[in-house]
């Protein structure tokens, strides 16, 4: 049996709405559901088939074999995978693209296992620009469902984007790990752009000093090239607070640290640093806070917030 290039898709944030997109441009049919109808429109326009819940999704995927992909945030992931398994059958295939926690991962398989039907986890990077334009993608699970679906995350991912990882719970694993690494990158190149900001030299171009970084020098990257892209927005990130959020991944790399005995210092200051910046002002947070919104459009705080306290 060949995948036909028919999927569900549930959850269209800012990364699940860019992926659809993606592949109804890639010549994919696509049934797309949301608890907020509304979030629907933009798919639906460019092709999409909208559902008015999960049962109404499955029953319109006509394929033998039933693909649905799920894009919701960590925390609802698991028991909306649950309540989608009571409308599918023995050998359809859940593809669980979320930033979950790797354990609950495993569980998900082995709770699904029970029942015959197939679950891939699916780490993916990239911002909602890489989820329109060709995300990286790592995926654990069974590697013969990752091969029946490998033309799906072809379509999707970016050119050499693609990794197998291994055993179910592993993509969202190596997700994780990913996540720990940009912290402690983050961090770093905020506390650069601070010394500066702040150091002997006045009036430095940090726009410019970052696109200078990002051709040829050793730590240029996605991570300097948005840096720069923000500061030439404002130079001085006053419109934003200084309040930098974790997601969850940073603090779950730690955890893992400590349960295997892996020490992961920069990961953990990385992490501890985002708690302090709740409670100081520091130039080094507004340029991590900033980043995070470049890559992944995460919101920021605006100053008053920090002022405020809350």
């Amino acid at each position: 049996m060949e995948y036909n290039k028919v999927l569900g898709f549930i959850g269209l944030g800012k990364m699940g709405n860019n992926i659809v997109l993606h592949l109804l441009e890639k010549g994919y049919r696509v049934v797309v559901y949301n608890r907020t109808q509304e979030k629907m429109a933009e798919t639906v326009h460019a092709g999409a088939i909208p559902s008015k819940s999960m049962e109404d999704l499955v029953s319109k995927l006509d394929q033998k074999r039933r693909v649905v992909w799920m894009m919701l945030p960590e925390d609802v992931t698991s028991e909306n995978v649950m309540e989608l398994a009571h409308y599918l059958k023995r050998d359809d295939i859940v593809v669980d693209g979320s930033n979950s926690n790797y354990k609950e991962s495993v569980q998900l398989y082995d709770a699904l296992k029970k029942h015959g039907i197939r679950y891939l986890d699916a780490g993916c990077s990239g911002g909602p620009f890489g989820a329109r334009h060709g995300l990286c993608i790592m995926v654990g699970g069974d590697r013969e469902i990752f091969d029946y679906l490998a033309p799906l995350f072809e379509d999707a991912s970016t050119e050499d984007g693609l990794h197998y990882t291994g055993q179910p719970g592993s993509g969202h694993y190596v997700k994780m790990v990913h996540n720990g690494i940009e912290y402690g990158m983050m961090q770093s190149i905020g506390e650069g752009l601070e010394l500066l900001k702040n150091g002997p030299f006045k009036e430095l171009d940090l726009a410019g000093i970052c696109r200078l970084w990002d051709h040829g020098s050793v730590i240029e990257g996605k991570l300097i090239r948005l840096a720069g892209h923000g500061l030439e927005k404002d130079g001085n990130l006053k419109g934003i607070a200084p309040y930098v959020e974790d997601n969850g991944e940073g603090r779950w790399c730690v955890d893992t640290g400590v349960e295997f005995r892996i020490p992961v210092p920069s990961m953990s200051l990385a992490l501890f640093e985002r708690f302090k910046s709740r409670s100081e002002e520091r130039f080094q947070d507004r340029a991590i806070a900033m980043m995070r919104s470049e890559f992944g459009g995460h919101s920021t705080k605006p100053d008053k917030v920090k002022a405020s306290g809350k």
